[in-house]
């Protein structure tokens, strides 16, 4: 029997594929996208099939053999195996991991002879929990598309080639153009990827359209189990379900002759990996759908900057909804000045004013829903000692520890270790411990000495662990029984809940002094969004934000709902320092246990890229900026150094970007070195 040489990727860091021998029956049994074993570096992994060469630079005597097949049939088509591979180039990631993200862990894993447990919500529960989500207050039949609606889908589908941005105010009914469009293109034969940034959104979305295309839908996302995943993600590629709705992941799901590609909330930085392989879904979504001939539409209330911009310079295509359905207006947005002596309720509290708390009265006095907005988690920021000033922080990372009331416990939230409370300072042994800063638990806290007869709920992450507490707790939200919801950005993103007549905003301006160019946007775009929330009924809402700093120009812009205003602005701003949109950004992350090896390496590393690439030569400038310690100094046990690099060409960005990884794989170093191509969080 003749042997066959195969190329493979296996799920690590590493870069490249790597050449193995099959015998002759098992190569008539693979092709590319087949899932073979093989022994890599004295253990034995799954690996996935790329390719078939016809010869190897390395000496056949020394490649070893495949051990087995583990899949046939291949996973992954060649198309989207290309796509893949330029995915991996462009994000600076080996390709084995890029394909372990794009396929299901239970693709590739023997198939296990035990009974399967329902321990949790099947998919079929899924659904039946999100029509309910919709159907609890009020059937509502298939609504008529208004002239804007019907404008915007006669844009998307007629575009060729070119991204389309739907900017719709919030409540403008972007969700049934969706839909429009995809009943259109299903009619094509067709089928459509609906990519949300929270798989909070994901129950009221899934109902909406499963109700449309009963059948069709799948639903993919990394909060379903393995074995969950694999079956909604086998349905796609069979051709079951043409229709898929998830968070980040679903950009890669398997959708036959895929027609578009929807990304709601196309503005929302958790598109973006943070870890690992840190791809951006959305920019993922303009690719793939430029790959395989399909639409790309972008759907938001306030686009990111960049897609802004590729509209002003014709890159996009913009299909606008001006106003909310049936001609509802725009909630009144007030804003109150607490640095104002009399603006607060009492000083122990400075976080709710009395415009606030009379709006929250009326409110549930006029048997109305209340939705108050604060993006942290626990009871306080942190614990202190009052009579020496100790704090308490994490012995992993270098951050303060959160309070938290309810379960008695200080958090960290970057390496999740917990910790008791003390009932005394350990430095001066001191019984006069007290907490600073409010996070969501205070807030539900006080609302409920303040309104007892109200009925209150909190939706973050502390409260809502799992599928089935968020579907139980957005069912109970539509049907009207919370009167007032407390919760953090899980709330801000999408939601449609007809009964919130009122929102509040407790410290508006709380992002713009995180150390990042895009804090102005962000803020802006939150305080639109979640205020936004307000009055999608026929009842006409208000916003209350309260801000320390009313004369920032996204809280005054915000509270104008001058969206145009803000990005010209904002523009002048980024041209001027020549951040993104003008330029191309990748940020070169170290880390290391050894806080003097981190820093000597990152300095290292930037020397040697200075002097390849700053040189007065070179036509295309590549600019450095740094290294220097991260904001966050050491997570998780590790120091942290960062570099940014900014260039006009995207091309020279990626030579820099190899470069660097070639040098830090000749080094041998011990230094781990993550780069994040298009980082949207420079902490």
């Amino acid at each position: 029997m003749k042997d066959r040489l195969v190329d493979v990727a296996v799920p690590f860091r590493v870069d490249g594929s790597f050449t193995y021998l099959v015998d002759e029956a098992m190569g008539e049994q693979i092709s590319c996208g087949s899932v073979l074993e093989v022994p890599f570096r004295n253990k034995s992994t799954h690996a996935f099939v790329t390719g078939f060469p016809e010869k190897s630079t390395f000496d056949p005597a020394k490649l070893k053999h495949a051990k087995n097949v583990l899949v046939a049939e291949p996973l992954i088509e060649q198309k989207m195996l290309e796509f893949l591979q330029w995915v991996s180039r462009y994000y600076c990631h080996p390709i084995g991991e890029v394909l372990a993200t794009a396929l299901p862990k239970a693709a590739w894993q023997a198939p296990k002879a035990t009974k399967r447990k329902s321990s949790g919500p099947t998919f079929d529960d899924v659904l039946r929990s999100s029509e309910a989500i919709l159907t609890t207050k009020n059937e509502i039949a298939v609504p008529t598309l208004n002239s804007d609606q019907q404008a915007a889908v006669a844009t998307i589908l007629t575009t060729e080639k070119k991204p389309v941005l739907l900017h719709g105010v919030t409540g403008s009914g972007k969700t049934e153009v969706y839909i429009s469009v995809l009943e259109t293109l299903l009619a094509q034969g067709q089928g459509g990827i609906i990519l949300v940034p929270e798989i909070a959104l994901t129950p009221q979305l899934v109902g909406r359209f499963s109700r449309r295309f009963p059948g069709k839908v799948a639903i993919l996302h990394s909060d379903l189990k393995d074995r969950e995943r694999y079956e909604q993600w086998d349905r796609v590629r069979k051709g079951e379900a043409q229709v898929v709705v998830g968070a980040r992941s679903a950009v890669f799901a398997p959708v036959k002759n895929l027609g578009v590609i929807i990304v709601d909330e196309e503005h929302e930085t958790s598109f973006k990996q943070e870890d690992s392989f840190r791809y951006h879904a959305r920019d993922m979504a303009v690719a793939r759908a430029q790959w395989f001939g399909a639409k790309v539409v972008l759907g938001s209330a306030t686009p990111s900057l960049e897609s802004y911009f590729h509209v002003t310079k014709g890159k996009y295509v913009i299909a606008r909804l001006p106003s909310r359905v049936m001609e509802r207006p725009l909630p009144e947005v007030r804003v109150v000045d607490l640095r104002e002596k009399d603006a607060v309720l009492d000083a122990k509290r400075p976080w709710i004013s009395h415009v606030l708390l009379d709006a929250i009265q009326k409110t549930l006095a006029d048997g109305n829903q209340v939705l108050i907005y604060l993006n942290r988690l626990g009871y306080a920021h942190f614990l202190f000692c009052r009579d020496c000033g100790h704090t308490w922080r994490c012995h992993d990372c270098d951050v303060t520890l959160t309070y938290y009331q309810t379960s008695r416990a200080l958090k960290c939230h970057y390496c999740a270790r917990q910790y008791p409370v003390p009932h005394a300072c350990h430095v001066c042994q001191s019984l006069a411990l007290d907490t600073l800063g409010v996070g969501t638990e205070q807030v539900e806290k006080y609302l409920n000495e303040l309104f007892p007869a109200a009925r209150i709920g909190r939706l973050d992450r502390s409260a809502v662990k799992n599928r089935a507490e968020l579907e139980e707790m957005l069912t109970t939200l539509a049907a009207g029984k919370i009167d007032i919801v407390v919760g953090t950005q899980m709330v801000a993103k999408g939601h449609d809940f007809p009964g919130i007549a009122l929102v509040g905003i407790l410290v508006a301006d709380a992002g713009l002094n995180i150390p990042d160019f895009r804090s102005a946007e962000r803020t802006f775009q939150v305080l639109t969004q979640v205020g936004g929330r307000a009055g999608r009924a026929d009842i006409l809402g208000k916003v209350i934000i309260q801000t320390y700093f009313p004369e920032h120009p996204a809280i005054q812009m915000a509270a104008k709902q001058d969206l145009e205003g803000f990005y010209q602005m904002e523009l002048s701003h980024r041209e001027a320092f020549q951040f993104p949109p003008f330029s191309r950004m990748a940020l070169l992350r170290f880390q290391h246990r050894d806080s003097v090896e981190v820093r000597r390496f990152a300095e290292t590393l930037c020397l040697f890229l200075r002097q390849r690439f700053q040189k007065p030569d070179v036509e295309i400038k590549t600019e450095l900026l740094g290294p220097s310690e991260a904001p966050i100094a050491r997570v998780k046990g590790l120091y942290r150094w960062h570099c940014l690099v900014k260039s006009s060409s995207v091309p020279a960005l990626h030579t820099l970007l190899a470069d660097a990884w070639k040098f830090h794989e000749h080094t041998k170093s011990h230094v781990q070195l993550a780069i994040d191509v298009d980082p949207v969080n420079s902490l």
